[in-house]
């Protein structure tokens, strides 16, 4: 069935993610996110609850962390140098709470947030916000397409290949991102 979501078919969800409760993100129809099922673009446990659902199809999962973001990881705050910062001082000071974008040892960019300082290195929270909770997923399966030769090769949908290489004709020049 060309609208039922297996392996290599781009998915696109609407949702909203509840934990303890509480609503904190909403993904609507308008505006709902895609990625390339079968490739680790999303949760473990979503993708498993999404496997083989039709267009229009609803959705109400609630994973344990280790489905979902993981379990929350004292590992993963690290102190970084000022230094070792590329940071542009005229956006403004660090604080804690600030959000932040960098890259690691093989050029992956990671989010973080800043919990604090010491002597001249920023402390910085690099476990996903929702690490360690119980989330449920309360959505609808919005489209579902095949995925082109490019999205294969590179394990994502092609509006997340434009997103990270911030042009809108994602290309073969595109492969040279590693040097």
């Amino acid at each position: 069935m060309a609208d039922q979501l297996t392996e290599n078919k781009v998915g696109s969800i609407a949702y909203e993610i509840y934990v303890d409760g509480d609503l904190v993100e909403t993904v609507t129809a308008e505006d709902p996110i895609e990625y390339l099922h079968g490739h680790g673009n999303i949760v473990d446990g979503l993708e498993e609850a999404l496997e083989g659902l039709s267009v229009g199809d609803k959705f109400d999962v609630t994973l344990d962390p280790e489905k979902a973001y993981g379990e929350y990881d004292d590992d993963e705050i690290e102190a970084i140098p000022l230094e070792d910062m590329d940071i542009d001082t005229e956006e403004g000071e660090l604080e804690v709470g600030m959000e932040l974008e960098m890259l690691d040892e093989e050029g992956n960019i990671i989010e973080g947030v800043i919990v604090g300082f010491e002597d001249d290195a920023v402390v910085i929270d690099f476990n996903h916000p929702l690490a360690g909770k119980t989330v449920r997923y309360a959505g609808t399966l919005v489209e579902v397409r095949d995925a082109n030769a490019e999205e294969l090769e590179w394990g994502l949908p092609e509006s997340l290949l434009d997103e990270y290489f911030e042009d809108e004709d994602f290309d073969e020049d595109d492969h040279d991102h590693d040097d």
